[in-house]
């Protein structure tokens, strides 16, 4: 499993209300709080193995799923 459907199976089991249908390009504003985006936060850096800095805690990083996934992509190549 690619990590772009990991992020997916763990925002809609665990982070969402499961009542939206979410897809790869869904706005997570109202679909997630800020409590499930910082489990979000805990989850990426221990699945991905960096740390996320609070400054990229952004709607351009974290606005959708295949942003929050090219976030990913960009950080593990640092």
């Amino acid at each position: 499993m690619d990590i772009q459907e990991k992020l997916t199976e763990y925002i809609r089991k665990d982070l969402s209300s499961g009542e939206t249908k979410i897809e790869s390009d869904t706005s997570l504003a109202g679909v997630i709080d800020s409590t499930a985006i910082m489990e979000l936060v805990v989850w990426i850096e221990g699945e991905c193995g960096f740390d996320v800095e609070i400054d990229d805690i952004t709607p351009d990083n974290f606005g959708s799923i295949e942003r929050i996934v090219a976030y990913i992509d960009k950080n593990k190549r640092k």
